[in-house]
């Protein structure tokens, strides 16, 4: 049976990591194996909701030795989020133990069933962030010694940091993402205000000449001023585009 110190230790290490991660998947991994080892559990697994088909999967898992549900086998696995006790915890906002799943009718049995596996005990509780619940994190088969209230607060304050970090995570892809559109905006734009400026430039420059002006005068011509201007914010907006700016001001 493990100790409270060592739960306290988990929940320090993966808000640790928290404040730095750079792989979400690494970060899950070690939450989830770290969990199962404390609750001498035979798996310990994230079920996320695909909202556009309402349906659990399985992103990651950790699963004991002698457990015949790889995280490969759960990979593949689907079924709908209203199903078993995941379910009821998503839609209830409330974490459940169950000690014997055979007396409780919310019970879910078609992933045993594709697993070749009989889950006995669960531990379950929310994913909650603050679009709502994207989940639920669930230990399979704890010691008989570990399914107790306290550790049902444990899992549930695990599960907090566990949400936090997906929210993190879909954060920085969607900033990502923006940065990337605003580059390539800025590179198409750049080149095409570069381009637009160049043919303003040589019209000045052809035109200054066909009069036979003085070459001193071109200075002075608006059309010239106007060209080598939308040359250089051109070509700074394809800085940007590529980063050469960003790059400059961090490594200076």
């Amino acid at each position: 049976m493990t100790t409270a110190a060592e739960r306290l230790h988990l929940l320090y290490e993966v808000n640790r990591r928290l404040t730095g991660f750079t792989d979400l998947d690494e970060l899950l991994r070690y939450a989830t194996q770290r969990t199962r080892e404390l609750f001498e559990a035979e798996g310990c697994a994230l079920l996320l909701v695909d909202r556009g088909r309402e349906e659990f999967y399985f992103p990651i898992a950790s699963q004991s030795a002698s457990s015949h549900a790889s995280e490969q086998r759960l990979s593949e696995i689907r079924f709908p989020a209203d199903r078993g006790i995941a379910g009821w915890v998503l839609a209830n906002d409330q974490a459940a133990l169950v000690e014997d799943t055979s007396k409780d009718p919310r019970f879910y049995s078609g992933v045993d069933q594709q697993t070749q596996t009989a889950t006995r005990a669960v531990l379950c509780a929310p994913l909650r962030s603050p679009s709502g619940n994207i989940g639920v994190v669930e230990v399979v088969n704890p010691s008989a010694s570990a399914v107790t209230r306290d550790d049902l607060e444990f899992l549930e304050a695990l599960a907090t940091d566990i949400a936090l970090a997906h929210e993190k995570a879909r954060l920085y892809e969607r900033l990502r993402g923006e940065v990337v559109g605003l580059r390539q905006a800025s590179g198409i734009a750049g080149y095409g205000l570069a381009a637009v400026g160049l043919l303003l430039s040589l019209g000045t420059i052809f035109g200054h000449l066909a009069w036979a002006l003085p070459v001193r005068e071109l200075l002075t011509r608006p059309g010239l001023l106007t060209g080598v201007a939308a040359i250089l914010v051109g070509l700074a907006l394809v800085g940007v585009a590529h980063g050469w700016l960003v790059r400059k001001t961090s490594h200076p």
